[in-house]
């Protein structure tokens, strides 16, 4: 609004001399018609010049109405496409446009200039729990806080959405963007008082500075967008420099990602079982895990790419193929009468909470023939952190149809044993961080043995993962846990090699007496 303001200003003048024009004519016909009225001499005019004046007044004003109409709404809409609507900040197109001039000059003079990418921290709650208009209202609010860290040199634009981006020319040195940062950072974290609502934000702010290498102004706003979501990852309310190693691992994870997509879809992946045994060494259930064994870079490690999976949603169908072929892999086991107790497979927050997730849960059993008593689900205390009591209800409609579930790496979160009594699960498994020290740590033989000692109260089995070797074995057995997992009894291995383990050990591991 204030470049419109600025042409009527400009365009005021020819209306001024035009008003004074027609003012002259109509004097002059006065005056002809009556000659008696006090109408200065320089303005009687003859009836025909008087008339010329009015008539051709009107028609340049008729014209020059028309003419500087077009040109407000053509400077208009100029402005609103240069322009965000919301808060009158610059938008991407106008950005882009400085950013290359500025880079450009940078280049020519050898100067630093730096590019700020924020993102509101949690703004979409705000916006969906108190509605639009307010979080309008902060967009707008949040817009004149930002226009207050920055100079009359630099360009703040808004990209949409809850994203602006802050263009730093002419920069001393790189502390000088770190130090907008950290005053862009105080300044959010200020409460706004909005339609009678004191709201507390915060932001994450990536940094791209200019370097010797850099050949395209639009690359400074990708590394920008790249260290703000590392800023993310590490906890929010902060800023971070984009560095080449972060551009090194970001690529990479790319890179994964896609591979991970034509893993799911060509076949890649497959299942090793671990062995579970009882306090004899008897071979008592079974666990699936998957592998991904990559067609150039040879075996991927489940902890890299899992969390990835969990992250971009490719858990979904990934789960759904580990499901399918551990409950197919299982029947084959049972019909040789090699399955004592149940195929257990772990299970994502993601996969848990999804819409729908027992009913597919009910169709792969269905499809693949498997009896729901002999599947045990296993789940992270991450279940639970999204909505406890659907949690709950679903633990409990699972225990209905005769699944298993157990709480996976118990101990190593922060609400174990508070939802412990509350949470329908039927066995427990002890992390293998406290057991690999369990002989030699005294804190971790006292979290080993409290866990044990409350489950069997509560009614719970116990299962010890990860024990390596038979002092781990002896002591876990003498203070009553039930099941174990290890190295100690057996690797993860392919099915086939499971069969041939079952079949030659006669259902007991050969290491324990």
């Amino acid at each position: 609004m204030p470049q419109i303001t600025h042409a009527l200003r400009l365009q005021a003048w020819p209306f001024l001399l035009l008003a004074c024009t027609l003012l002259a004519g109509f004097a002059g016909l006065l005056a002809s018609a009556f000659p008696q009225l006090p109408v200065p001499e320089p303005l009687r005019f003859s009836w025909a010049g008087s008339l010329t004046l009015v008539v051709g007044g009107m028609i340049v004003s008729a014209w020059l109405f028309r003419s500087s109409g077009r040109a407000l709404l053509l400077k208009k809409l100029a402005y609103q496409a240069s322009h965000d609507a919301l808060t009158g900040l610059a938008n991407r197109t106008m950005f882009e446009e400085k950013l290359r001039q500025d880079f450009t000059l940078a280049r020519q003079n050898n100067r630093l200039m730096a590019v700020l990418f924020i993102d509101l921290d949690e703004f979409k709650p705000i916006n969906d729990t108190l509605g639009h208009k307010v979080g309008d209202r902060l967009l707008v609010a949040v817009a004149r806080a930002l226009e207050a860290c920055i100079r009359p040199t630099d360009t703040l634009a808004r990209f949409g959405g809850d994203e602006f981006v802050v263009l730093l020319p002419d920069l001393e040195s790189a502390r000088q963007a770190e130090e907008v940062a950290e005053r862009i950072l105080q300044k959010i974290a200020r409460p706004q008082q909005v339609g009678g609502h004191e709201l507390y934000l915060s932001a994450s702010i990536g940094i791209s500075l200019l370097d010797d290498s850099e050949t395209s102004p639009e690359k400074l706003i990708r590394q920008a967008d790249m260290a703000m979501y590392k800023a993310k990852r590490q906890g929010r309310d902060t800023f971070q420099v984009y560095s080449a190693e972060l551009d090194a691992k970001l690529s990479r994870r790319v890179t994964l990602r896609q591979d991970l997509q034509e893993a799911i879809r060509s076949g890649q992946l497959f299942l090793h079982y671990q062995p579970q045994v009882d306090q004899n060494g008897k071979f008592f259930g079974v666990e699936a895990l998957v592998r991904w064994q990559h067609p150039t870079r040879g075996l991927i490690a489940p902890e890299r790419f899992l969390p990835l999976a969990e992250e971009t949603g490719q858990i979904v169908p990934l789960g759904k193929w580990i499901f399918t072929q551990a409950c197919k892999d299982a029947v084959q086991l049972k019909e040789m009468g090699l399955l004592p107790g149940r195929m257990g497979v772990n299970l994502s927050p993601l996969q848990f909470h999804r819409p729908g997730f027992l009913d597919k849960l009910k169709k792969i059993l269905a499809e693949t023939g498997l009896p729901a008593d002999l599947l045990e689900l296993d789940l992270t205390e991450g279940v639970l952190m999204k909505d406890r009591c659907r949690a709950i209800s679903l633990v409990n409609s699972l225990q209905e149809l005769g699944i298993s579930t157990a709480i996976d790496d118990f101990g190593t979160g922060f609400s174990s044993f508070s939802y412990l009594k509350d949470l329908p699960a039927s066995s427990i498994k002890i992390d293998k961080s406290f057991v690999e020290n369990v002989v030699t740590n005294h804190k971790d033989a006292a979290v080993c043995k409290g866990v044990i000692t409350m489950a069997r109260e509560m009614g719970l089995t116990v299962v010890a993962e990860g024990v390596e070797d038979e002092a781990q074995f002896d002591i876990l057995r003498a203070w009553g846990c039930h099941r174990f997992q290890g190295f100690y009894f057996a690797r993860p291995m392919a099915l086939a090699a499971l069969i041939a383990w079952a079949e030659g050990a006669e259902g007991v591991c050969p290491n324990v007496d």
